[in-house]
């Protein structure tokens, strides 16, 4: 793979990193602590139309945060597990929402220009990039937490998957230019030093786009196609150096201390979650049956959750980070493409 660090003169684009702070604009709110073993937002089904609903781990306490007749996608928490962000799209046009996440009666809806898609908070909780679907393409933007400051940071091709470095002084994205294949690229929070980091192509397969920043570091993993069938798990650094292998597979997560990784391998078109040492030791399988994606550590790291099809039945699971005590805690639905589909509360 040839990697490619020259500095692009044009702006470009930003998963959910943990971090404190609170989001500006808003007060405290009562109640804030994590019931049980913790808790997760997803996205569910309720007549015939998609929605958000808070979870405990352990399966009980299903709410609902939103109602049809629109459709909610993408929820993510705010770094503080105060207030919970997600699109809401009525008819034809998707909106930035966030409400209090303990079910008071604190909501606020950002109105922006055109289509919204794939929020991410900001680590320090004060601003949210995500996604413009404008005629000329899919962009990058930012907004304040209380809705001001809306600022696009790309302007050329397609622009997606956000994500943003722990620290918040950068944000790495897949883009598109000139129908060239999709890269992945890296910028400053303000849209300045954009750079792309690879040359011959990233996969946009709905479910591992995103890329992902290793915790406390400047290290980004993305997947890239090798052979006709496999995906490989890939990082680099942001500055373009150190591009290295990490495993076969794709949908890496880490957990937040950076000590462990858990990621998804086919096996004739089955999915299931592996996890392993971050410094590619103990390689071990924790589901079995059916087809197992997308896992995420619990802020502790002592949980995954993870979406798993089974018997015909798409649900949200969590099990213990060895692969026991593994159950199903709701019906989970959602488009792939527009990650997550769930999210864990940070403590």
């Amino acid at each position: 793979m040839r990697i490619q660090t020259t500095c692009m003169v044009f702006p470009i684009l930003a998963i959910t990193a943990l971090g404190a702070g609170t989001a500006a604009g808003f007060g405290s709110a009562a109640g804030a602590g994590m019931p049980g073993p913790g808790q997760l937002a997803a996205t569910i089904t309720d007549r015939g139309s998609l929605q958000i609903a808070v979870v405990n781990a352990d399966g009980t306490g299903l709410r609902r945060v939103t109602a049809p007749p629109g459709h909610g996608a993408t929820p993510v928490w705010s770094p503080d597990g105060r207030w919970l962000a997600f699109t809401y799209a009525v008819d034809d046009g998707a909106q930035l929402h966030i409400v209090n996440a303990d079910g008071g009666d604190q909501r606020r809806t950002i109105p922006l220009p055109d289509a919204v898609l794939l929020p991410a908070w900001s680590p320090d909780g004060s601003r949210m990039a995500f996604v413009r679907r404008r005629p000329v393409g899919a962009q990058i933007a930012v907004v304040d937490a209380d809705g001001r400051g809306d600022k696009i940071l790309t302007a050329v091709g397609e622009s997606t998957a956000p994500a943003w470095s722990a620290d918040g002084q950068l944000i790495a994205f897949i883009g598109r230019r000139n129908h060239d294949l999709p890269e992945l690229y890296v910028m400053r929070s303000d849209g300045s030093d954009q750079r792309r980091l690879t040359t011959e192509g990233v996969l946009l397969r709905p479910g591992i786009v995103q890329p992902v920043w290793i915790p406390v570091s400047h290290t980004i993993a993305f997947v890239e196609r090798i052979g006709r069938a496999e995906q490989q798990i890939s990082l680099i650094n942001a500055d373009g150096s150190g591009y290295r292998r990490l495993a076969t597979g794709y949908a890496p997560a880490w957990s937040a201390d950076g000590r462990e990784v858990a990621f998804v391998v086919s096996r004739v078109a089955e999915g299931q979650v592996y996890a392993m040492h971050a410094d590619v030791t103990g390689l071990r399988r924790l589901t079995a049956g059916g087809t197992s994606m997308l896992p995420a550590w619990s802020p502790d790291a002592r949980s995954i959750a993870f979406l798993a099809s089974r018997d015909g039945d798409l649900a949200l699971w969590v099990m213990k980070a060895d692969g026991s005590d593994q159950r199903r805690l709701a019906p989970a639905a959602g488009d792939l493409s527009q990650l997550p589909v769930f999210s864990w509360r940070p403590r």
